[in-house]
């Protein structure tokens, strides 16, 4: 395992894997990247997928406070 500093979201995702809708093709979530045309700016854009997952995780727990 990677050492990771205090802050650094991606030792919550040491463990996750991005796979292909077949399940053939698996990578680690902390190695991979997201490239994509933003569609506001159409400029190519690139996320970690620690990132992505960062976000969402956030999000859905913000989502749960506010309806409390």
């Amino acid at each position: 395992m990677v050492e990771y500093s205090s802050h650094d979201w991606r030792k919550n995702t040491d463990d996750a894997v991005v796979v292909d809708d077949r399940g053939d093709n698996v990578l680690k979530a902390n190695s991979s990247r997201v490239i994509f045309t933003n569609p506001k700016t159409l400029k190519e854009e690139t996320v970690d997928v620690s990132r992505l997952v960062r976000v969402f995780v956030n999000n859905r727990d913000d989502l749960k406070r506010s309806v409390k």
